[in-house]
Order: C-alpha cells, then structure tokens, then sequence
C-alpha cells in the first residue's frame, strides 16, 4: 500500500488528537483505554503503524466504536484505505454518544479515505477473487469490489474452469462494470486427479502412427527379401538341374527337350523374384527406417499439484494465459 501524503498524515494526527481530549473519550476497559491512550501519543509522534497494533489490540481486549474508529484513522495514515473505510464506517454506524460527539470530525475524515476508492461491479462470475494476487475474502467481492483507485489486476478462479482475468482502471467515485465470461477447461488440460497439467502433455502419442508404419515397413521389407531369396533358390535349382542335363547342354536350344525348357522358364521366372524382391526390399526397408527415425517421441504426462501448466481461455480483447506452478 501507498502511504497517505503528509498533508494527509498530519490530518490523521489532527484528528485523532481532537477525539481523545476529553474524559469522555476513555475505554471502559482499563487495559484497553490505556493501550488506546499510547497509541495517540505514536499517532501524535507519526508512529502509525505501531499506533494501529495498539489500537487493533484493544478491540481485542474490548470492543468499542471509539477504539475502531482509532483503527480506521491509522488505517487511513498507512494509506489502507479499503480497510479504514470498512471500520470508519462501521463506528460511525453504531448508536454510541462518544462517536455522536464527533461524528463531524469522523464523516470529514470519511470523505477524505472515499476520495481513494472507487468501485468495481462484476456480473455473471463465480468462483473465487484476487486482486493484484491477494484473494478477497468477502464473500461479497464476487459481484462486488471496493477497490483503491489505480490500476488493479482482478483474476477470477473457479474449479474446472479457465481463469478469468482483466486489469482495470480504478478511479475514485465511479463504478466499472466488468462482464465475466468462464470457459470450462478441456480435458487435455486436466491430470487424471483433475488437476491442471501442463498443455503440451498428451495421454496419446503423436508419432504413433508412423511408428506403427514404420514397422509394417519392416515387415514388408522381410517379405520382399524372403521373395528374393526365394527367387535366387530356384534360379539356382533350376540352373543346376539343367546344366547337369546332357540331353540340354548338348543339344541346340530348339531341338532340346520340353523339360530344358522347362528348367530354363524356372530359372528366368527366379531371377525376376530374386531381382524384384531384393530391390523392393531394400526401398521399403529404407522408407520404414525413415518412418521409425523422424517419428516424433511419445511425450510425458506431467501432472502437477500445484502444476505447471498454462491454460488459456477466449476472452474480450483475445486470449488469457496463466502460467502457474512449482519451481
């Protein structure tokens, strides 16, 4: 938080000053009246915040509108303006004589701490909210803000939605209108306990396909290569059975027996096996390494609690990504 101007502070001392001058002013309580009392003498010597922790510790003890309205004008000194208009305004509502005694005092100082707020309505959210990062407890800030004038970052967190998140202008006096759209998150941004996981994991695998083409290639290629050697075999056969004919190897090629020619037919239909087998299986072979060396790697699940992950949802002005996680 800023703290209040100087003008400001003197403001504060002024008039915590002015509202503990009389006898009237005392706590019941001793413990508290006295712890009341050193804290105007820290307020007078500008020693706010040590003031406040005396002051916030007699309301503990007993609870009085006048030791609340002291906490409000050390709020409004540190410049905690939402806060010290909450107290403010609850003193000045209680039915109590020594606040009516001063009640003008109390309403000027009021008018000075709304001059450092303005308002923030919010429609159709639900979930939780945070401003610039602290979450807002009241369970009223869901539909209503009271904001410090400035610039505000206002995220909106729902369970199995996307977060919602604007930063707004704030200016004291005027309310800003905030329309809330919430995107359910898909299912490849959960983890299998429904948390969030990192965007880029997948329970699927990219390559998975052309690895499996891959080894459908190499099935193939042993095909094409056990047709080739089965081609070479009965080239060879055939070639060994017709050299060792006398009647073939003697006689001329048209006047030789129906079986020479029967063994040569064998022996060219084996080269054409062994020829189309062994080059089919050399270029399937290849493509399938080809296949099973680019494909891309099976990616990891990352499930994290809180993760790393960055969710991004569709908003007004384009896209929101959060990124949130454990390092």
């Amino acid at each position: 938080m800023r703290r209040a101007p100087r003008s400001l502070l003197w403001l504060g001392v002024v008039t915590s000053v002015a509202l503990s001058v009389s006898g009237e002013a005392r706590a019941d309580d001793p413990a508290a009246s006295a712890l009341i009392e050193r804290g105007l003498d820290l307020r007078q010597a500008q020693k706010d915040k040590e003031a406040l922790a005396l002051f916030e510790a007699a309301q503990k003890i007993a609870p009085s509108p006048r030791g609340q309205a002291q906490v409000a004008l050390a709020q409004q000194a540190l410049g905690r303006w939402v806060p010290a208009e909450l107290n403010l305004r609850a003193a000045l509502a209680a039915k109590d004589a020594w606040i009516e005694s001063r009640r003008p005092i109390l309403e000027r100082a009021l008018g000075v701490i709304a001059t450092h707020l303005g308002d923030v309505e919010i429609v159709g959210a639900k979930g939780s909210v945070f401003v610039d990062g602290a979450r807002v407890d009241d369970p009223e800030a869901i539909s209503h803000l009271r904001l410090e004038v400035g610039r505000r970052m206002l995220e909106i967190r729902s369970e199995g939605l996307y977060p919602f998140s604007r930063t707004l202008e704030v200016t004291a006096g005027e309310v800003v209108r905030l329309e809330v759209e919430q995107h359910p998150l898909l299912e490849s941004a959960r983890s299998a306990d429904g948390g969030p996981v990192d965007s880029r994991s997948s329970t699927g695998d990219p390559g998975g396909t052309q690895r499996l083409l891959g080894y459908i290639g190499v099935a193939g290629a042993g095909v094409f290569l056990a047709v080739g050697v089965g081609g070479l075999i009965e080239r060879n056969s055939a070639a060994s059975d017709y050299n060792s004919s006398f009647q073939c190897t003697s006689a001329p090629a048209n006047n030789q027996p129906a079986q020479c020619s029967s063994w040569m037919n064998e022996g060219s239909t084996g080269s054409t096996l062994a020829l189309v087998g062994f080059i089919g299986g050399g270029i399937v072979g290849a493509l399938s390494v080809a296949l099973l060396v680019t494909a891309p790697s099976k990616p990891k699940t990352v499930a994290l609690s809180p993760p790393v992950s960055l969710p991004c949802a569709p908003t007004n002005g384009g896209a929101f990504c959060a990124l949130a996680g454990t390092f």
